[in-house]
Formats: C-alpha cells, structure tokens, sequence
C-alpha cells in the first residue's frame, strides 16, 4: 500500500457566505472531481470526506485507491485539511507522494498543499499553489484552477515541479423545485512527472446529492485522453462527507 498525506489550505480573497450544514455545491478536488471552487466550509465547521475508487491504466496494472480527509474552518474564509490516500499495488505512484464573490467580480482563492511521503517506498516532498476562480451566471457556476507543485527527492529523469490546470462548471439539477443534486464536470491538463512524457489531457463527470444537512454523497468518472502511454483510460471514485 501506498500511503500519501495532503495538507491544503484554503483562503478566501473575498467573503464567503457562512454555511450551517455541510453544502453538496461546496466543491472539493476529488469530490467528486479534481475541479474545486472558490468556497470554504463554514467557520467552527468540521467534516470528514472518506471515497473509494479506482484507475484502469491504458499500460501497467489497475490501481485501487481510497481518499480520506478531514476539514475544517479554522476562521472565516480559511480552510485546513490533512488527508491520506491508500492504494492497492503498484504501489509507485508517478507525480509524487500524489472568497465571496459579486455581480461582477468572481469568487478568488488561494489553495497552498503540502505532500508528505508517509508510504512504502515513498520519498520527496510536493509543494503545491493554485489559484482558483468561481463565477456565477444565474444558477450556473464556472470554476478555474490553475497550480504548480514543486517537487523535491525527483529522479534523474523526473521534472521538479509540474503544472495542474482544469475548468470545469456545476448545475444543480432540477432546480428551482429541487436543489439536492448537483451534477459537476470539467477537463483538465497536468505535465508529465517524467521529462519524456507529454501533457496528460483528460475530462470527468460527477455528481454530488445531499442526503441529509449534514451527509453529502458523491460519484464520479473520468478518462484521461491525451498524453502519456501510461494515461488511465477510466478512473472512478465514490464517497461521502460528514459535517459534524
């Protein structure tokens, strides 16, 4: 098993509105696609997000991965998280150890990420900062993220540092009278780890429900399209989120 630890947070550049229960049109990377907008979760607030999932790869074996992570609103408009993904063998993992908002102007913030390596056989430190935007129109909401890790402990054929990009969009399905689902979808390129390799290029598609005030459910699909030989041709992952 591989085991790799992320600790992100998240600051507002302007007001965000307070929440008293967990949203299901909060989004967070991997939740239940890598896309995520501009929103923290409540001040005081703490929940847990736990997914299974997993990759099937176009050269090599099939992975099975499982995410967990904790949040919390530590203070208006700043969001700590610290989480861990475990995965069936092979147990490399390429990449490494893996505001409020106006009529005109759109929602801003900063995402800054640490990668600790915590697994078998990991090693090197990511250091990841994005900047992510969320503009509304009408019920539709579009979000852009844009980041760079730098990475440390990379081999000789390995980059130190590689970009993120992926804008995706979020409509809650039948809305006005119905406002508990929400479908979300985007495309995304990220520069290879290793040197030779080009840009993987891929899209997803999920969806997020909110079973209760305080539990989210969530499903997702992708594929990776262009790119690399050793791009996933599907990718699947489901969980959930509890606030408490």
């Amino acid at each position: 098993m591989i085991a790799r630890a992320l600790v992100a947070v998240l600051l507002l550049a302007l007001a965000a509105g307070r929440a008293q229960a967990i949203d299901h049109k909060n989004l967070d990377a991997g939740r239940p696609v890598r896309v995520e907008d501009a929103y923290a979760i409540a001040d005081g607030e703490f929940a847990l997000e736990a997914a299974g999932g997993f990759t099937l790869e176009r050269k090599g074996s099939d992975r099975g991965v499982f995410p967990v992570e904790a949040l919390y609103g530590a203070y208006p408009n700043l969001q700590l998280a610290i989480g861990t993904t475990l995965s069936t063998s092979p147990r490399e993992i390429d990449g490494r150890p893996r505001s409020g908002e106006t009529l005109v102007v759109p929602a801003l913030a900063l995402r800054l990420g640490l990668e600790m390596p915590t697994g078998v056989g990991s090693q090197g430190v990511g250091v990841e900062v994005k900047g992510i935007v969320t503009k509304s129109i009408q019920r539709l909401a579009v979000h852009l993220n844009a980041g760079y890790q730098f990475l440390t402990g990379t081999r000789r054929d390995e980059r130190d540092g590689v970009y993120r990009l992926a804008l995706g969009a979020s409509y809650p399905l039948g809305a006005p009278w119905l406002t508990r689902l929400l479908l979300v979808g985007d495309v995304f390129a990220e520069q290879a780890a290793r040197r030779s390799e080009p840009p993987i290029v891929g899209t997803e598609l999920g969806l997020r429900y909110q079973l209760t005030p305080r539990l989210v459910w969530d499903v997702g699909v992708g594929t990776e399209f262009a790119g690399s030989r050793r791009r996933s041709d599907l990718f699947m992952t489901t969980g959930v989120s509890v606030g408490f």
